[in-house]
């Protein structure tokens, strides 16, 4: 696991029994005792948002060398598993500036974590946690256990971001499995939420009129899954996610 690799390169981890968004709020506390520790906030910085951004610029001088078009005729879709935000939310901003309206994202987050959707469907943002209605915040996907989304991302990103699913760990499982038999690509259970989102968007009609996406168009689009990785997970424990899938 990649608390273990730390580890073992000497870096003090500490682990709380509660879930994401208090273990963030220990570690701005304990930040705030050392003037000489910065305090990377996943939560609230506006700095590490735009870092994530950069990605938009970079993927774009992918597609451009790929000779990837991506225009009004060529429509960009792209699925980002979400945890607390800040991550899908920096890049989506990334993506929109690179691309323009011609991007549509999406955030993939699991059945018993979806904040951000909850978050920007009643309004309250960081003011509600799916514990409070009535959802356990557990999940297979680890990278993506987050009760309380980030305020600062859902509020700057609500109008930008085109939609939001919800996809639970058996099929996350499952299509880790395919993915391996299928292309040889290894990632974790987290990096699988983008998987389904072409099915989600092809059964969407009224979406899809209301943009006036029409056949032609969407027969030129670009489906692009975020994978948020894989490389660091120890060989035995893939192996344990990947008999769930089969």
């Amino acid at each position: 696991m990649e608390k273990d690799k730390l580890r073992a390169h000497g870096v003090n981890v500490v682990e709380y029994e509660q879930d994401y968004s208090i273990a963030v709020e220990q570690g701005r506390k304990e930040a705030e005792k050392n003037p000489r520790c910065f305090f990377i906030d996943d939560e609230n910085s506006k700095t590490l948002f735009l870092g994530y951004a950069v990605a938009g610029l970079r993927l774009k001088h992918q597609f451009e060398t790929l000779n990837i078009p991506v225009d009004s005729e060529h429509p960009l879709f792209v699925y980002l598993p979400c945890g607390v935000g800040g991550g899908p939310g920096g890049v989506a901003f990334g993506l929109k500036l690179a691309f323009g309206d011609a991007v549509h994202c999406l955030f993939a987050e699991p059945t018993h974590s979806p904040c951000m959707l909850l978050g920007v469907y009643t309004q309250l943002h960081d003011g509600i946690s799916v514990q409070e209605v009535g959802i356990d915040n557990i999940t297979a996907a680890d990278g993506l256990a987050v009760g309380r989304a980030s305020g600062f991302v859902g509020r700057a990103m609500e109008r930008l971001i085109d939609g939001y699913y919800t996809i639970d760990d058996q099929e996350l499982y499952n299509l880790l499995s395919l993915l391996n038999k299928e292309e040889g690509i290894q990632l974790e259970p987290s990096a699988l939420a983008g998987m389904t989102g072409a099915i989600h968007v092809s059964q969407a009609k009224d979406y899809l009129q209301g943009l006036s996406l029409d056949s032609q168009k969407m027969h030129n689009a670009t489906h692009l899954v975020w994978a948020t990785g894989g490389g660091m997970v120890p060989t035995d424990e893939m192996q344990k996610y990947l008999a769930q899938g089969e």
